[in-house]
């Protein structure tokens, strides 16, 4: 059982803006810069040379 407002209402789909973009009031995304690699690589094999190897595979590193 559709209501006959339902079935006529249009939804304006208005297309998200890319990331740290957007020309509305609203909050937007900082602009950082991507993390060394090299240094959390380093970091993870003092913890765990295990999860070093794992994420280097799983980075493609």
């Amino acid at each position: 059982m559709l209501m006959p407002e339902q079935g006529q209402k249009n939804k304006q789909v208005i297309p998200a803006p890319g990331p740290g973009g957007g020309s509305g009031p609203g909050p937007q995304a900082p602009q950082v810069e991507k993390p060394n690699t090299e240094e959390i690589l380093k970091r993870m094999r003092k913890v765990d040379p295990d999860q070093a190897r794992r994420y280097r595979q799983r980075t493609g590193e």
